[in-house]
C-alpha cells in the first residue's frame, strides 16, 4: 500500500529524453547482431572448410589406391613373356591380342594395348572393336616419351563422344636393357567416377590445362575453367573441341574472410561454395572440393536471429532481471555446489568399482594359480631331485679327481636351474599386478607363456594342447599380463569343461584379418549352455558353490579385452565344442620397432 503521494506510479521519461537512449541501443544491437552473424559465419566456413580439407585429402587417396592396380599391371605386362615374344616377333598378334584382351577383362581395364620401339601399335585387346588401330603412330604422345626415357608415362586424353581414359605406359626392356617396345593400359574413368558418385560433396580433378578430367558429378565431366579460352585449351590439351563444355558460369564474393564461388543455381553446383583445393603431384592433377555454404549461413543467421531475440528480450526485461539477479546467482551456486558434489560422488564410486575390478582381476589370477599349484610343485620337484642327484655326482667325482665328469654334472645342474627359472618367471609375471599403460605387445609370446603356464595342469590331466603361429611377430597395444591371464583363464575353462571327455584337446591359433589380431582358443568339450549369457557376471555353468564356479572369470576378461579396444565372443562350433575368440586392433610393426 502506498503511504506516499505518487509513490506507486513508475517515473516515465518523456519521449524526446528517451529517443538517443532507443537509438544508441539500437545501434549498439545491430552492431552486435552484425558481429555474431560474422564470427558464426566464420567458425561455420572454419569447420567447412576442415571438412573440405578432409575431402579433398580422401578423394586424392581415393583416386589414387584405384590407379595403383592399373600402374602395376603396367609393370608386371611390361615384363611378361608373351608380350615381349610379340616384341621380338616369336608370336602372332592375334594370340597376344586375345592375351591382352583377357587380361583386361582380369583387370577391369578399358584396354591394354602393345607398340613397338617406335611408338606403332602392335597388338591391342580392342583389334575388333577397332581393327584400323594397329599400326597407328602413338610415339609422340607424353606417356610413351616418358616410358621411352625409363620413367612411368602417364597421359589422360577424352574421345568425340566424350570417353575418357587414363593411360599407364611402361617400356619393354630387351636384353641389352634397350626399350623394345611399350605396354600401354587404359583407365576407365567412368568406372573409377562410379563408385563415389553419391558423395554429398561435389569434387573435382582439373588437369594442368584447367579441364575437370574427373568428376562425382557426370555433369561437369571435361568441362573447362571459364577464366580459360577454348581455342587456348584446344591448342595444347589432348581433347577434341566437340568434346568439352564450359564450366557452370559463377562470380566471386567475399565472406567470412574467405572468396566464395557464387553459381547460378539450378545445376549440380551449389548456389555458393567454398572451394578446397589440393596438388596432387601423383595423377598430375588438383583436387577441388566444393563445399556448399548453406549450413553454415543458416547457422549464422540463426545465431543472429537468437542473439538479436535475446537483446530484445534483455532490454523488455532489463529492470526484472536487476531485481532477480541476486536469486539467480543463488541458485546458479547451489546448483554448482550440487553437481560439485554428485561429481565427487561419482568419481568415488568410480575409483571403488575400479578398485573392486582390479581385486577381481588378481584374485582371479590367484585362483588360477592355485589350480595350477600342485602340477607346478611336481614340476619343481623334478629338477630339484636332478640337481640333488647331480651334485652329490659331482662331489664323488671330483673326490675321484674326474674334474671333467663333475663339469658335465654341473652343467646339467645349470641346465636345470634355468628350467626352474623359467617356470619362476613366467609365476611372478603371471601374479603380479600391473598398473602399467598399454605397451607394444608381440601376441605370440604371450600365447606361448600362456602355453607354458597351463601346460602342467594339461599334461597332469591328458589334455593335448596345440599352438599355431603365423611367421612373422604380431603386435597389438595391450598389457601383456592381463592378456596373459586372459588367455590362462580361458584354456583353464577349457580344461575344466573337458573333465570325464574321452577327447580332450585344446587348439590355439593366431592369424590376422581385416587389420585385427585374432586369437582363437577351441576345446572339445561339451559347449556351452547359452553362449550369449557367457560374458554375464555371475554366470556360470559349473556346481553350485565350487572353488571354481563363481562365473567371474568370463566378465573379467570380458572387460580386459575391451579395455584394449578389442572384443571377446564365444559359440558353439558344428563340430562339437567351444571356441572362444579375441579380436584386437593389430599395430603396425613399423610403429612397435620405433
Amino acid at each position: 500500500m502506498c503511504t506516499a503521494p505518487n509513490a506507486c506510479e513508475s517515473p516515465v521519461p518523456h519521449l524526446p529524453r528517451l529517443t538517443p537512449v532507443l537509438l544508441i541501443s539500437a545501434l549498439l544491437a545491430a552492431l552486435i547482431v552484425t558481429g555474431v552473424y560474422q564470427m558464426g559465419l566464420r567458425a561455420g566456413l572454419d569447420r567447412l572448410e576442415r571438412s573440405g580439407e578432409i575431402a579433398v585429402q580422401q578423394a586424392g587417396d581415393r583416386i589414387t589406391a584405384q590407379l595403383e592396380s592399373y600402374k602395376e599391371l603396367a609393370n608386371f605386362l611390361a615384363r611378361h613373356p608373351r608380350v615381349m615374344s610379340q616384341l621380338d616377333g616369336r608370336s602372332d598378334m592375334v594370340g597376344v591380342s586375345e592375351f591382352l584382351l583377357r587380361s583386361t577383362l582380369i583387370a577391369g581395364a578399358r584396354s591394354i594395348t602393345v607398340l613397338d620401339e617406335g611408338g606403332r601399335v602392335l597388338a591391342s585387346s580392342t583389334l575388333e572393336d577397332d581393327p584400323g588401330f594397329i599400326g597407328r603412330a602413338l610415339g609422340q604422345r607424353d606417356d610413351v616419351v616418358a616410358a621411352r626415357t625409363g620413367r612411368l608415362g602417364v597421359y589422360h586424353s577424352a574421345e568425340r563422344d566424350g570417353a575418357r581414359g587414363y593411360y599407364f605406359t611402361r617400356s619393354v626392356l630387351g636384353p641389352d636393357s634397350r626399350p623394345i617396345g611399350f605396354v600401354t593400359v587404359k583407365v576407365n574413368v567412368d568406372q573409377l567416377e562410379y563408385e563415389w558418385r553419391i558423395d554429398e560433396n561435389v569434387v573435382t580433378f582439373f588437369d594442368a590445362y584447367g579441364v575437370a578430367f574427373v568428376s562425382n558429378r557426370l555433369e561437369l565431366a571435361l568441362s573447362f575453367d571459364p577464366d580459360l579460352k577454348r581455342q587456348e585449351i584446344v591448342g595444347s590439351a589432348p581433347y577434341p573441341p566437340e568434346s568439352l563444355t564450359p564450366f557452370p558460369e559463377h562470380l566471386f564474393e567475399r565472406a567470412g574472410g574467405r572468396t566464395i564461388w557464387a553459381f547460378d543455381g539450378g545445376g549440380v553446383m551449389p548456389e555458393r561454395a567454398l572451394v578446397v583445393s589440393r596438388t596432387l603431384p601423383l595423377v598430375e592433377m588438383t583436387t577441388r572440393a566444393f563445399m556448399d555454404i548453406a549450413p553454415a549461413v543458416g547457422e549464422a543467421r540463426l545465431q543472429a536471429l537468437l542473439t538479436a531475440a535475446l537483446l530484445a528480450a534483455f532490454g523488455l526485461g532489463l529492470l526484472a532481471f536487476w531485481q532477480s539477479r541476486q536469486r539467480i546467482a543463488d541458485q546458479l551456486r547451489i546448483e554448482a555446489e550440487a553437481n560439485a558434489v554428485l561429481e565427487a560422488r561419482v568419481a568415488r564410486r568410480n575409483a571403488q568399482l575400479q578398485q573392486v575390478q582390479d581385486d577381481l582381476v588378481q584374485a582371479s589370477k590367484l585362483t588360477a594359480l592355485g589350480h595350477m599349484s600342485a602340477e607346478i610343485s611336481h614340476e619343481l620337484n623334478q629338477p630339484l631331485s636332478a640337481i640333488q642327484n647331480y651334485a652329490e655326482n659331482a662331489k664323488k667325482l671330483i673326490a675321484r679327481d674326474r674334474a671333467p665328469d663333475a663339469k658335465d654334472n654341473l652343467s646339467l645342474i645349470s641346465e636345470q636351474t634355468e628350467r626352474m627359472g623359467r617356470i619362476i618367471t613366467n609365476l611372478r609375471g603371471f601374479a603380479r599386478k600391473e598398473t602399467e599403460p598399454l605397451e607394444d605387445v608381440d601376441v605370440g609370446e604371450v600365447l606361448r607363456a600362456s602355453l607354458g603356464l597351463a601346460d602342467q595342469r594339461a599334461r597332469a590331466e591328458d589334455v593335448t594342447l596345440s599352438l599355431s603361429l603365423p611367421d612373422a611377430p604380431v603386435f597389438v597395444e595391450a598389457g601383456a599380463v592381463r592378456l596373459q591371464q586372459v588367455v590362462v583363464n580361458l584354456l583353464s575353462n577349457a580344461m575344466d569343461a573337458m573333465e570325464g571327455q574321452e577327447r580332450r584337446e585344446i587348439t590355439v591359433s593366431l592369424a590376422q584379418q581385416t587389420g585385427q589380431a585374432v586369437i582363437t582358443v577351441e576345446d572339445t568339450g561339451p559347449g556351452l549352455a547359452d553362449p550369449t549369457r557367457a560374458f554375464e557376471p555371475f554366470y556360470t555353468t559349473k556346481d553350485v558353490g565350487a572353488s571354481n564356479g563363481l562365473g567371474l572369470g568370463l566378465s573379467i576378461s570380458y572387460g580386459i579385452v575391451g579395455s584394449f579396444g578389442g572384443t571377446l565372443a564365444v559359440e558353439n562350433p558344428e563340430n562339437g565344442g567351444a571356441r572362444f575368440t579375441i579380436a584386437l586392433p593389430l599395430l603396425d610393426r613399423q610403429e612397435a620397432a620405433e
